[in-house]
């Protein structure tokens, strides 16, 4: 048995196969950003005669997932946040030929005021209030946050059917701005980003899986058929992402989106 020394590691071929064999890993792990592969248009699609009205969809960039959940819920409104003004124009101006988007010029987090955002106009969908180590410099800019809580007041909305959150990392800071609509369970699913940002933010898997249980949902990663919906291991803390649902333990849904697949799908390494 071959023992991973220096000579080992070093040598090209096994070099090519550590890197083939992570690629098949995050592959099998559903590590996709794409909706039309990684299962979030399937989800919405799949939810279709569950008719959901109200939609935020937290992050929208340039509104490409808030167009998928237009075409799959006609009849909703989708409330669309952009915190980067360069960004929310593009928004806007390519929503413009949807009456039931409703773009809106400012992000959500924990807090209202401001928030300070790393942004570079090359790579607008990896805005993020961390200090991320990507390849590019770009400038902070201070932009405008509420709380979800004061939105749904604002706005006079009684529940949130879908939640849908792409904020690099600001997730959590989301999630604790609609405590109240959280404890109130007003919010019938929530999708969310977990991945390697995370271990920048500190607030890890688990927290999300805690923090919804402690309000009655349950948490399943997103795949392109399914949702595997079950009980937190250690080995699901992988930072691979992308997707994950949340949604009342009592949601008629969750027993079709678990899908047959789901059941003989063996539990992931807890080691």
């Amino acid at each position: 048995m071959l023992r991973p020394t220096a000579r080992v590691r070093g040598n090209p071929l096994f070099r090519t196969l550590a890197r083939l064999s992570r690629q098949y890993l995050k592959w099998y792990g559903n590590g996709s950003y794409k909706p039309e592969r990684n299962g979030e248009r399937w989800l919405l699609e799949g939810l279709a005669r569950a008719d959901l009205r109200t939609i935020l969809d937290v992050g929208a960039n340039v509104g490409n997932w808030a167009r998928i959940a237009a075409g799959a819920f006609p009849a909703a409104a989708i409330f669309a946040f952009e915190i980067v003004p360069a960004t929310f124009e593009r928004l806007r101006a390519q929503t413009a030929g949807s009456p039931q988007i409703h773009p809106v010029s400012r992000g959500l987090a924990d807090h209202a005021g401001q928030l300070p955002i790393r942004y570079h106009p090359s790579a607008s969908t990896h805005a993020t209030f961390t200090a991320y180590p990507h390849g590019w410099t770009g400038e902070t800019l201070n932009c405008e946050v509420t709380t979800g809580d004061a939105f749904l007041a604002q706005e006079r909305l009684v529940a949130v059917d879908f939640l849908k959150l792409d904020v690099e990392g600001a997730e959590h800071l989301v999630l604790q701005g609609f405590g109240h609509a959280l404890a109130h369970r007003r919010i019938r699913f929530v999708q969310f980003e977990y991945g390697r940002v995370n271990a920048l933010t500190g607030f890890l898997l688990k927290d999300f899986y805690d923090l919804f249980a402690a309000h009655g949902y349950v948490v399943g990663k997103i795949y392109p058929d399914y949702v595997d919906a079950r009980p937190y291991e250690l080995g699901d803390e992988d930072f691979l992402g992308p997707n994950y649902l949340a949604c009342r333990r009592e949601e008629p849904e969750l027993m079709r989106l678990r899908g047959v697949t789901a059941a003989a799908t063996p539990p992931r390494d807890s080691g």
